[in-house]
């Protein structure tokens, strides 16, 4: 069965209908995701059709915001491979961001109210749902395989930094371990976000890297694409910031980045920045304060 046959038949389960009354136009195609805009009647919807199984776990993720009441788009029907959720761009209450929203100071605001809700609700979910479902963490990827890579790619194998991770792995792995775990979001930016057209809400969607980890990896996630005084604005208004947290982002931000970034076929210019911070000293400083955190 090929691609749109597959897609016709999510349809017909999804909404009961038949193609020849459809109009399906697709918007975008990635890692196996498959994203369509589509008119029925008078109604206007997106399907979110996953070839790629890995990333099916988005789904579950929908539902799981919606037993904690974190607002999100509306979902229509789903599948076990695909969503069916409300088109945005013909909404009435809530439209698409726009890059001018990373330095508006009200929507910057409620963004933040909506990450807080998250992260609270997310930590409560945890601590008492005992579910079978397999979370995204971030933080699996750091493996000594992994590192290895790094050293390698990026031509830093005499580096002290090495020794001093390999010496100390098992100490730094169980500390971030025991780091309180929430629900984060991972993914931000402005084309995933969705602002009230009167700017009293915004939230977050496309829920594929959703999972679990420590609340000031998103915080500084969202803080790296605002403008500097929307920046200090989001951090005021989410509050509390924990501060061992931070240091152990600072580590943790450099590898996880550069991983990535040697896992793609083109290593991209973002990485470059992570590089350098091998190169002057700043990741072994930054570990040098985690383990003055870890043995304190």
């Amino acid at each position: 069965m090929g691609l749109y046959e597959d897609i016709y038949e999510e349809l017909e389960k999804l909404l009961n209908i038949n193609n020849k009354i459809i109009d399906l136009q697709e918007i975008q195609h990635k890692d196996g995701i498959y994203l369509y805009r589509m008119r029925h009647g008078e109604k206007s919807y997106v399907l979110k059709y996953f070839i790629n199984k890995e990333f099916r776990r988005e789904i579950e993720n929908y539902f799981i915001l919606q037993e904690c009441d974190i607002p999100t788009i509306k979902v229509i029907a789903s599948t076990e491979k695909s969503l069916l959720l409300d088109d945005l761009s013909k909404n009435k209450v809530f439209r698409l961001g726009i890059e001018e929203d990373l330095s508006d100071i009200e929507v910057v605001k409620n963004l933040a109210k909506w990450y807080l809700k998250l992260h609270h609700e997310g930590s409560k979910y945890l601590s008492k749902k005992k579910s079978s479902f397999k979370f995204y963490r971030e933080t699996d990827i750091i493996t000594q395989e992994n590192l290895k890579l790094i050293r390698q790619r990026s031509n830093t194998e005499d580096n002290n930094v090495w020794k001093l991770i390999e010496n100390n792995f098992e100490s730094i792995l169980k500390y971030i371990n025991n780091l309180e775990e929430t629900l984060v979001y991972n993914d931000f930016y402005y084309t995933n976000l969705a602002v009230a057209k009167d700017k009293k809400q915004a939230l977050m969607f496309d829920y594929n890297f959703l999972g679990i980890g420590y609340r000031y990896s998103d915080i500084r996630n969202v803080c790296s694409s605002l403008s500097e005084e929307a920046s200090e604005v989001f951090k005021k208004e989410y509050g509390y910031i924990n501060e061992k947290e931070v240091i152990v982002d600072s580590v943790l931000t450099i590898l996880q980045g550069l991983i990535l970034a040697y896992k793609k076929p083109i290593f991209p210019k973002w990485g470059e920045e992570s590089i350098k911070k091998i190169k002057d000293g700043t990741l072994e400083r930054n570990i040098q304060r985690l383990l003055s955190l870890i043995l304190n």
